[in-house]
This record gives C-alpha cells, structure tokens and sequence, in this order.
C-alpha cells in the first residue's frame, strides 16, 4: 500500500473510531445532567444505553455479511450517514423521547461502523492484527477518554448538552463525504455471495467463534456497564462535581488507552493468551478494591488500574479470531463484535433497574461478576491453541 493510501487509511479509522467512542460514551457523561432535567428514574436513564446498543447489536450481526456481499464501502458510507442523523436530532430534541429516538438512530450508525474498519485493517496486515488492532483503538480510547471528560468539564461550566452531540454529528458528514469519495483504501475486496461454503465455514469454526462470543459479551458488559455508571455514582453516591466525574471516565478511558499502545507492542512478540489473562485477572482486582472503598482518591486510582487491564482484552480476542478465521473473515468478526453489544444493551440497562433497587454503589459488584466469567472462559480448551 502506498505511504499517501496509508494515511488516509490511518486517518479515516483514526476520525471514525474517536467518534464512535463519543457516541457510545458521552450519554455516560452527560446522563446525570439529562436525569436532573427530565427528572428520570435509574431504569428509565439506563433505558438510553438500550436504546443505543440494541440498534447496534443488529446491525452489527449483519454488517458483517454485508461487507462479505457487496464491499466495506457502502457500509461505512451507511454509519456515518446515520451517526450523523443520530447526533443531529439529540442536539435538536427539546424532549427526552427525542433523544432516545437519536441515540437510537446512532445506534444504527455504531454497529455499521466497526466490523468494517477492523476487518479493513486486518485485511492492511494480515498476520499483525493484534499491533494493528490495538493501535487503532488508541483512537477510539482518545474518544472515550476525552469525550466524557470535556462534557463534565463543560457542562459544570454552564456549555448547552446540544453542542457536544452537534460537534461529533458535523465529523460525521465529514467522514461520509470522504468514504463516499474513496476508492483506492476498497479495491480489490473479494466479496462472495451465499453458498453452501459458508455454512460448512461456520460449522468448522462454531466452537471456537461461540467461545470468543461468550467472551466479548462479558467484557463488553464489565467495561460499558462500568463506564456508563461511573460518572453517576460520582456525582450522586460520592457527592462530587460533574468536573471530577468526567475526569474519572477520563482517567478510566485514558488507562485503556495507554494499555492499548503498550499491549500492542507486546503482543507482536508476546501470546495473546499470556498477555489476555493477565490483564483480565488485573482487571478483577481493580474492580474489588472499586468496590470495597468509597474513598475518592482510591477510587480513582482503582479506576486507573481497571482501565490498565481492560485496555487489551477486546482487540486480543477479535486478533484472535481475525487470525484463526479466514474465509468470511468480516462475518466472523462482526458476529463477535456484536457479542459486545449484546453484553453493552443488557448490563448497563439492568445496572440502572438495580441501581433503583438496592442501590447505585452495588452495581458494580455486576461487573466484578462478569469478568470473574472471563477469565473462565479463556481457560477454556477454545483458548489454548496457538501464539501471535
């Protein structure tokens, strides 16, 4: 690929993956703001992160066909379209079902958005999907660290919620218009239509693809649940502003980012699996001391530590796949991807019904839970094969 092909490619995942972060994250920040304004219960607050992932779940199980049939192109071209639509009507709603109907429609825009992007990197470099993967979510760890932590930042200052959903909708239009325009970053994709190939491919990989499943819906579940709570639990159980809230998402998301750089070098000449446990097990540790105190500064400094070990887990189990997966590659990824949506509408949503019930400190205790799952699952006999 040419150095100018390159760039492009590097710009294009680098804008998309930021703003896919804002979109999935900054309803986290900007939702103790929305619930003093609409006067919203738990439930219905937390019915916001259904509302988004539900869309992207569906989307999502079939983007990756869809890439597989006709091309990456139209797909990505459908995300932004549809990102933008999202972001736009927030921005404009003067209701709260307005806002549920555009973070729904950016749901849509989610889940057409990542299988493509990571399939196209791992079809850039085949054979360093776990340096590449991880590397492209430092874009997509900037978004969510510094997404809600410029809304809490702003919004303490008196900045209207409109502006931070109009500012990622106008990047949006920007990336249609520059996916709509390419060519060169889509050339030469193989796309094949449906055959009885497929079906023996699944029936081949079904073990291995059902554990990765299982795999991504837990961690999806343990980061978005905890991420979509934390900056509420901040203001409300630990009485502070929305300044130090959006700091701890950013302190969390801007850990997972720093992760990704470190981990993905390791992981050119590291295994995956070494580098996927112990990152898992640092992961369960950080969230028991998260929930064992409620003093401010161990809090933020356990949330710097889960966010450490979550940063890698999800590009090592997608390598994974990518690398043991070759036919119908951007299916089998999307499949996965949307694991990750599944485990990110249920938790969240049921975190808020809990948080109503027996309170908001213990919703966390949920996300202990489901990585204590994790790492069960990858001691399982799917992941022992093989090293990057």
């Amino acid at each position: 690929m040419e150095r100018w092909t390159a760039l492009r490619l590097s710009f294009i995942v680098g804008v998309a993956f930021f703003f896919l972060a804002v979109s999935m994250l900054i309803t986290g920040a900007v939702l103790p703001k929305w619930m003093a304004i609409f006067h919203l219960s738990g439930a219905r607050a937390g019915r916001l992160f259904a509302l988004y992932y539900f869309p992207y779940v569906v989307t999502t199980f079939v983007s990756g066909a869809l890439c597989d049939f006709f091309g990456k192109k139209p797909v990505l071209v459908a995300s932004q379209a549809f990102l933008a639509l999202g972001f736009f009507v927030v921005s404009l709603a003067d209701q709260f079902t307005t806002i549920e109907w555009g973070i729904f429609l950016a749901g849509i825009g989610g889940g057409f958005c990542e299988a493509p992007l990571t399939g196209l990197l791992s079809r850039v470099f085949p054979g360093r999907e776990g340096y590449a993967l991880n590397l492209s979510q430092i874009s997509f760890g900037l978004g969510a660290a510094s997404g809600p932590y410029l809304a809490g930042f702003l919004l303490e200052r008196e900045l209207s919620w409109r502006v931070l959903y109009f500012v990622p909708g106008a990047f949006s239009v920007l990336l249609f218009a520059l996916l709509l325009r390419e060519r060169e970053l889509f050339a030469g994709e193989n796309n094949e239509g449906f055959s009885l190939k497929r079906l023996r491919v699944f029936r081949e990989w079904r073990a291995l693809l059902f554990a990765s499943f299982l795999a991504i819906f837990l961690y999806v579940g343990a980061e978005i649940g905890t991420s979509a709570w934390v900056s509420t639990y901040f203001v409300r159980e630990l009485q502070r502003g929305f300044s130090l809230a959006g700091a701890a998402m950013g302190i969390f998301w801007g850990m997972i980012t720093v992760g990704r750089l470190v981990f993905g070098l390791l992981a050119r000449k590291t295994s995956y699996l070494v580098l996927l446990r112990f990152l898992i097990l640092l992961s369960f540790f950080a969230l028991l001391l998260f929930n064992l105190t409620r003093n401010v500064s161990i809090a933020l400094l356990a949330l710097l530590v889960l966010g450490l070990g979550f940063s890698a887990v999800w590009p090592l189990i997608v390598a994974w796949v990518a690398q043991h997966v070759n036919t119908f590659q951007a299916t089998a990824i999307g499949l996965t991807v949307a694991a990750g949506g599944l485990g990110a509408l249920f938790f969240p949503w049921s975190m808020g019904i809990l948080a109503d019930r027996i309170g908001l400190r213990f919703v966390f205790l949920v996300a202990l839970v489901l990585v204590a799952g994790l790492f069960g699952v990858t001691q399982s006999r799917f992941f022992r094969e093989g090293k990057a």
